[in-house]
């Protein structure tokens, strides 16, 4: 947020890491996750396309903290990238994991103790795929180096009575309303506000469950989650941030929302309708405009999808636009210092930018943390992915809390806003009331 100073990186070790990496079998990525128990461990998986990034423990960890925190975090990223040695026949690329919050804070703790501003893991062992190879990395020595993957089934995430404690429908119509009377005297285009559901059940809540019930209910989502003893950040997120392979660069403005309809010709009615709402198309504009405005600025031959399509998931359906621009640089520092240039979109904070960031630091009521930060991976040839991490929640124990937030624009209803905030937490929330899948 605006005044919040930039913070330093710190590292586990700057020692040099030798590491081996080989080729191997498909492996189930959640897994891996659950054979992990407690320790530090980091899952992203896109299941529709046969990708997955699973690690467990911590050969070196990256924090950063402050405004500058993804340019420090890229230079620390290219350094310790830079201190390894390899072994095996496996591909050698190392990742860091991990994510960012969506904004620096100033009074960490609380709910998110435990995930500072940004974080960023080598693990001890990882497993990568693409889709059309496997690969296994494992640092020299480590104590996980026999680590076996754990069968995981389709089941309940929680047993017994689950208390829900929403957080109040006319407090968050009132906020809204506090943003149009802005947006009409014209400080204000637009503002994400976000709302917080917390969720206390009878018995611990099974992370692992929630994950496999996610991942049946969202294959072609971005399923992710970290955790480090028995806090567990999950989620399943339709959100693209940035995507690098190569020499190009992809991400997707994702906004303007609508539910699914309960039979086909509804459901392209109500497609159709987002297609066609002056709303939904305004509000979606702002985020492409932003994004190109990003790529123009850093990359080449930038090109924009001629309309937006219709992403949709199992709850709700999106408008959509595809982005994809040429790199000028190909590094860890060049990549993350463009999820930083990228982050946060006005698909998740506002516009303008700045202005809206300041409404949510001093008005917001929930405490975002990871919410809407990127999540993901970085790799040492300078490749990587981010997600936005939305439709998501965090776990601790027999409690849980979820967010989800809805785009004001001039033309919002607030009720309406209301509405679709509970559309979006029906997808993280769904297995966790209802069962699975």
């Amino acid at each position: 947020m605006p005044g919040v100073p930039a913070g330093k990186v710190s590292t586990v070790t700057r020692q040099p890491l030798h590491m081996r990496s080989e080729s191997c079998a498909v492996v189930d990525p959640l897994e891996v996750f659950a054979a992990a128990g407690t320790a530090p461990r980091f899952f992203w998986e896109q299941p529709s396309a046969g990708r997955y990034r699973v690690g467990v423990g911590t050969a070196a960890r990256l924090t950063s903290a402050g405004a500058g925190r993804f340019r420090e975090a890229g230079t620390a990223a290219q350094e310790l990238f830079d201190t390894i040695s390899w072994e095996g026949d496996g591909a050698r690329v190392a990742h860091l994991l991990g994510g960012f919050a969506f904004a620096p804070s100033q009074t960490p703790g609380g709910l998110w103790q435990g995930f500072p501003d940004g974080e960023l893991r080598l693990p001890e062992v990882a497993f990568w795929s693409d889709g059309n190879r496997s690969t296994r990395v494992s640092r020299a020595g480590s104590a996980w180096i026999n680590l076996r993957p754990r069968p995981v089934a389709l089941g309940h995430p929680v047993r017994g009575v689950v208390e829900i404690v929403n957080g109040g429908r006319d407090a968050y119509v009132e906020q809204v309303q506090r943003i149009l009377d802005d947006i009409r005297a014209g400080q204000l285009q637009k503002v994400v506000l976000a709302r917080a559901v917390h969720v206390t059940a009878g018995s611990d809540i099974d992370p692992i469950a929630w994950l496999v019930a996610l991942r049946e209910r969202f294959p072609t989502c971005t399923l992710f989650a970290v955790g480090d003893g028995p806090t567990v950040f999950l989620g399943a997120s339709p959100e693209r941030l940035l995507s690098a392979q190569g020499q190009w660069v992809e991400t997707a403005a994702l906004a303007g929302t609508a539910p699914r309809g309960a039979s086909r010709t509804a459901d392209h009615a109500l497609g159709e309708a987002l297609r066609d709402s002056s709303k939904n198309g305004a509000e979606h504009a702002v985020v492409v405009q932003y994004l190109r405005s990003v790529l123009d600025e850093c990359c080449d031959d930038v090109q924009v999808a001629r309309e937006p399509a219709l992403l949709r998931t199992r709850t709700v359906q999106h408008l959509c636009t595809e982005i994809k621009a040429r790199r000028r640089e190909r590094s860890p520092a060049a990549f993350l210092e463009l999820v930083g240039r990228m982050h946060p979109s006005p698909a998740v904070g506002g516009a303008p930018r700045e202005a809206a960031l300041r409404w949510l630091d001093q008005n917001e009521a929930t405490e975002r943390g990871w919410f809407a930060g990127p999540v993901g991976f970085v790799q040492s040839d300078g490749d990587g992915e981010f997600a936005v991490a939305l439709r998501s929640a965090l776990v601790r124990g027999r409690n849980a809390t979820a967010w989800a937030g809805a785009g004001i624009v001039e033309r919002s209803q607030p009720m309406a806003e209301f509405t679709e905030t509970e559309l979006k937490l029906r997808t993280v929330l769904g297995p966790l009331l209802w069962g699975a899948p």
